[in-house]
């Protein structure tokens, strides 16, 4: 069964910062090719969504995170679609 993906504004914008950040800390060729990878795994979700962990930040069974290079990309699922609510890094302790 496949999901249609869809991305929230909230997401989107998280996706923006996270270009302008890595642009400002590298360049602008890791920031494209990093947006790139996080679009290609949120796009996997597509396939079995329910293989991700439960949200650590959202208590609900169909809220899920999907861990990435210190990301967390927290998605919720409803019915056929697979909606991308937020991006973040993860804090080191």
């Amino acid at each position: 069964m496949n999901y249609n993906i869809i991305v929230e504004s909230e997401a989107l914008e998280d996706l923006q910062n996270i270009y302008s950040y890595i642009t400002e800390q590298d360049s602008k060729n890791k920031a494209r090719k990093f947006i790139f990878e996080l679009q290609k795994k949120m796009n996997s979700l597509s396939q079995m969504p329910h293989r991700c962990r439960k949200s650590y930040y959202i208590e609900d069974e169909d809220t899920r995170d999907l861990i990435y290079k210190k990301y967390t990309i927290v998605f919720k699922i409803i019915e056929q679609n697979v909606h991308i609510l937020t991006l973040f890094k993860q804090r080191t302790f």
